[in-house]
């Protein structure tokens, strides 16, 4: 099923259909545990109730990661997808802070051991690997995006020693409103190009490297799970599936299992 939809002055076109499980591509790391409850919840389910985001150009699963992973593992032949024009501006690009307790003089302390670099404002730009807190920050160097990664990787685990806490995470894009109560490590945001590259060559970025904004997206599109094991599923199959719903359109915020702010496109 293909839509097209007025957002912001343009037009984001959106393909709601089924893609063969082993054809699309991760960029992202799972996390081991999120993905066995996942696996738990699809064994009890007769549904795949929201697709996975993906390129339609390069096949890279741009959101649902685990719920692809968890299909793959469960023996599924097909997922339902949403697929997008990645180089589209409306899909947008951020990635995921982690906040972690205030601790401010252990952390300079732990960073200027590190060799991290003080920086002025503090003034974060987007390829910056940082760590911040209320008016200060240090800048982490770095050769390139997988050596920003394991840094970032040594910080997490650093700074959850030193807090002794677990990160939560906030929008990259928005640290400043969060840094006066956290400390925060920033990871560098990648571009798009990158997070293609690094799927298309399996060099799979750690679990919330990136946020991707899609303006609009379907839901409770509850595909049969039975039709998704097949060998031999027909795509138009499901698309005279969808086509026999109603749809919804929901303006954000929406609370559903978790809350959207984007357009929903809820079928029923």
């Amino acid at each position: 099923m293909r839509l097209a939809l007025p957002v912001r002055g343009a037009v984001l076109e959106l393909e709601v259909t089924v893609c063969r499980v082993a054809d699309l591509l991760p960029h992202e790391e799972v996390v081991a545990d999120y993905l066995e409850r996942l696996k738990r919840a699809l064994s009890a389910s007769a549904y795949q109730h929201n697709p996975v985001v993906v390129d339609a150009q390069s096949n890279v699963i741009l959101d649902g990661t685990h719920r692809w992973a968890a299909m793959r593992d469960l023996g599924f032949e097909w997922i339902a997808a949403c697929k997008v024009d990645y180089s589209n501006p409306l899909v947008e690009l951020d990635s995921w802070a982690r906040a972690y307790p205030p601790a401010d003089g252990p952390a300079r302390r732990l960073l200027e051991r590190l060799g991290a670099s003080p920086l002025g404002t503090p003034s974060v730009s987007e390829s910056s690997l940082a760590v911040v807190g209320a008016g200060w920050g240090y800048e982490i160097a770095y050769s390139d995006l997988a050596d920003a990664f394991r840094r970032l990787r040594e910080l997490e685990r650093e700074l959850q020693l030193l807090t002794g806490r677990a990160p939560t995470y906030v929008p990259r894009s928005s640290w400043e409103r969060y840094a006066r109560g956290a400390l925060l490590l920033l990871p560098p945001k990648p571009s798009k190009a990158e997070v293609v590259r690094a799927a298309r060559e399996g060099r799979l970025l750690p679990p919330k490297s990136t946020r991707h904004v899609i303006p609009a997206r379907p839901v409770r599109v509850n595909v049969p799970l039975k039709l998704l094991r097949s060998r031999h599923l027909d795509p138009a199959l499901v698309d005279e599936l969808l086509k026999q719903k109603r749809m919804f359109l929901l303006e954000p915020p929406v609370v559903l299992d978790r809350e959207y702010q984007e357009l929903l496109l809820l079928f029923a």
